[in-house]
């Protein structure tokens, strides 16, 4: 199994979303389950990717009134769910009852929390009249998540550096808009894997260039190759 991978599946038909399960099982072991998936048949796709012993990112991005979302986050430790999201911007009081219901449960699921993105450039922040630049944005709202209990975050490839010196090892970064080159879609925030990786990546979310492309295996077989490289460099 490759580390470092969570393939999205972020495709708009079940069939589709299924066939690319038995298509990368070889050699995916983590699993994106976002919005779209979920809506579509969301609890039957965990319940197959746990069967074949897979892990499952529940990218549901939480973001609500401190008890809706603490009884959410109790429903997510009770189905054996690795980690999911929750938008740091939902506050304290979000984070630390959802960190509180955690350990209460003594639940191994880990809490990751979104900042900015990597849809937004500097200018689509505009209308909330801050003056932070999304780099600044993103290194308060990490400060924050990690002290009051989160186990990672998800961020661009462009804050990785920064935070990956400041937090230790434990800290996970979460890293999507991955693309195979630095061309620019609705993702605007893009890093290739490799760079991704190099600067300190725990994990690298990646959905469209493996399952827009003809052959999923062959672009999964690239990234491989480019991680055992990442490594050797690092070595």
């Amino acid at each position: 199994m490759i580390e470092k991978i969570i393939l999205s599946l972020d495709l708009n038909e079940k069939k589709k979303i299924y066939k690319l399960i038995d298509e990368t099982e070889e050699l995916i072991e983590f699993y994106k389950v976002g919005i779209i998936p979920y809506l579509l048949d969301g609890k039957e796709i965990i319940k197959v990717l746990k069967n074949k012993n897979k892990k499952v990112f529940l990218d549901l991005k939480f973001f609500d009134i401190p008890n809706t979302v603490k009884n959410a986050a109790k429903i997510v430790y009770e189905n054996r769910i690795d980690m999911f999201s929750v938008h740091l911007m939902a506050g304290k009081e979000v984070i630390e009852r959802i960190v509180e219901v955690k350990k209460e449960v003594k639940s191994e699921t880990k809490v990751i929390g979104i900042s900015i993105l990597t849809s937004y450039k500097e200018e689509d922040l505009k209308f909330l009249s801050v003056n932070m630049c999304i780099k600044d944005i993103v290194e308060k709202l990490a400060e924050y998540g990690y002290n009051w209990g989160i186990d990672g975050i998800v961020c661009s490839g462009e804050e990785i550096e920064f935070l990956r010196k400041k937090y230790p090892p434990h800290f996970l970064i979460i890293v999507p808009g991955i693309r195979m080159k630095t061309e620019k879609d609705d993702q605007k925030r893009v890093v290739t894997a490799k760079e991704a990786l190099k600067k300190g990546a725990d994990f690298i979310v990646i959905g469209r260039p493996i399952y827009e492309n003809p052959n999923p295996k062959n672009i999964i077989l690239k990234l491989k190759e480019e991680i055992e490289n990442v490594k050797k460099d690092v070595d």
